[in-house]
């Protein structure tokens, strides 16, 4: 094996890597769902009991604030489910388990396949990505610099939800290249096999 195929074998390894740690990233944020489970349970027997404040305590703890309240419940129940979706987003489409509009694709040969996903991941997802986690990174530090929190007795410290929005969708840039190189790697490989041929 020459010098250059080795780079490439090694290339692929690293891709490769990437990709499966963030299917793995994603697939431990899913796990989330059984917490938001239980806090919805005990949100509506909480909300049926006519219960408001759970718990409260002398001083201020980091997210709840001095006292523990169904309505800290309710967001704690949005908050998990915003990380969630941000932490699993890359991982389902490199594990191609989004939602597609396969009327067209699905009579495509496997190398026009390839050539649409090259182009939407280049055209579409990451400009997409790159501008959300652009501004998602200054309403975060936004967030952080105005101490937002919750005016109703909810949860505080907001900017903990806001930073998975730049961290989700740069991990969506992150997958969006590392799809772009393997594809272009198989349209390459298909090419030579081709011209071997």
């Amino acid at each position: 094996m020459d010098e250059s195929k080795g780079n490439l074998v090694r290339g692929q390894g690293i891709i490769h890597t990437v990709l499966q740690g963030i299917v793995w990233i994603g697939s431990f944020a899913a796990w989330l769902l059984l917490p938001i489970l239980l806090l919805i349970l005990a949100g509506v027997v909480l909300s049926a009991a006519k219960v408001g404040t759970i718990f409260s305590w002398e001083n201020d703890i980091f997210l709840f604030g001095s006292k523990l309240t169904l309505s800290s419940l309710g967001d704690l129940q949005w908050h998990l489910f915003g990380i969630m979706l941000m932490l699993s987003m890359a991982g389902t489409l490199v594990s191609d388990k989004h939602v597609r509009v396969d009327f067209l694709r699905q009579n495509m040969s496997q190398k026009h396949k390839t050539i649409i996903d090259l182009l939407g991941h280049v055209v579409f997802l990451l400009p997409l990505c790159g501008i959300v986690a652009f501004h998602g990174y200054d309403f975060t530090i936004r967030s952080w610099n105005m101490n937002e929190g919750s005016n109703y007795d909810g949860l505080y410290n907001r900017f903990i939800l806001k930073s998975f929005i730049p961290i989700g969708f740069f991990m969506l840039f992150l997958a969006g290249i590392g799809l772009i190189l393997r594809d272009l790697n198989a349209l390459f490989r298909s090419k030579d096999e081709a011209t071997d041929d």
